[in-house]
């Protein structure tokens, strides 16, 4: 499921300087990508949250790569956020999402990590109970299956390192400038929101390839052998779950070309809950697309 080149040791870091795993509120100006700096010192663990995407993999480069010149990759650990399955037993996410990601933590030499939603056993449980899709305006998918769990394991890992006061954590994400509109305004670093008085925990946003291009992202798996997933071969060109309705519906046809089977349980859902898969365009015209 997975393509790799070869594979140094962290090294040499990328460009400097990645939406919403902690939906964040900025206490300052937003940061320039040639200004911002993460404060290793200031934190006492840097969490990177990994989807097994290629902006996943330049990221733990980058946060690894930073981590090591600064004598502090001991505090960097990865997390990947498991979304479960259906009611069928399909992966809401692609197969071997997992394992790229778990590859990232491997190649230089960081704890890895997998959690999943204490509330919701998948997000196809969690978009059943609801009765309606994820949107823009309606991102529980973002908010209950990867913010909690994010927020979680900094506690987990706080927990653990018997602080006697609330952690100091970092949280790199992948986001980057050239994605969307919204995303160009985020702020290369930021307190978090869930931060402050009486909290188990002090948060800071790091977006680290905020202003990279998607071809300086490539460029950074190529130069240092970062493995990726083979769905980008396969004609994708994001690494989001399979049956994502924020996804681009070209995405999302060549998607069901190559994952039929969830895609016919995604429209009998759709038909169900009677509810549009996108405000577009249905899974049933999404898949009539695809197989014409």
């Amino acid at each position: 499921m997975t393509k790799k080149l070869f594979a140094p040791p962290c090294g040499t870091g990328c460009a400097a300087a990645q939406m919403e795993l902690f939906a964040a509120q900025a206490v300052a100006p937003a940061a320039s990508a040639a200004s911002a700096e993460f404060d290793f010192d200031a934190h006492e663990i840097v969490v990177v949250g990994d989807s097994g995407g290629k902006d996943s993999g330049a990221t733990v480069h980058e946060v690894c790569t930073q981590a090591d010149k600064a004598g502090q990759l001991d505090k960097v650990r990865v997390l990947h956020c498991d979304l479960g399955t259906t009611r069928r037993g399909h992966l809401v996410e692609w197969p071997g999402a997992l394992e790229v990601a778990r590859a990232h933590a491997a190649q230089y030499g960081v704890p890895f990590a997998v959690r999943r939603s204490k509330l919701w056993g998948s997000l196809w449980e969690r978009i059943r109970s609801h009765g309606n899709w994820p949107g823009h305006f309606a991102r529980f998918c973002t908010s209950d299956l990867k913010t909690a769990v994010g927020r979680d394991y900094v506690d987990e890992v706080g927990a653990e390192l018997r602080l006697g006061r609330p952690v100091r954590a970092g949280y790199a994400m992948g986001m980057r400038a050239e994605e969307s509109r919204a995303r160009a305004k985020k702020p290369v670093l930021e307190r978090n929101r869930m931060s402050g008085k009486g909290t188990l925990r002090v948060v800071t946003t790091w977006l680290p390839i905020h202003q990279l291009t998607t071809e300086q992202v490539w460029e950074i798996h190529r130069e240092n052998g970062i493995e990726s997933h083979e769905a980008y071969d396969q004609g994708m060109r994001r690494l989001s779950c399979r049956a994502c309705p924020l996804a681009h519906t070209d995405d999302l046809v060549r998607s069901a070309q190559l994952n039929p089977e969830l895609f016919d349980e995604y429209a009998e859902a759709e038909e169900e809950m009677g509810r549009p898969f996108k405000e577009s365009i249905t899974l049933r015209r999404i898949i009539e697309r695809a197989r014409s």
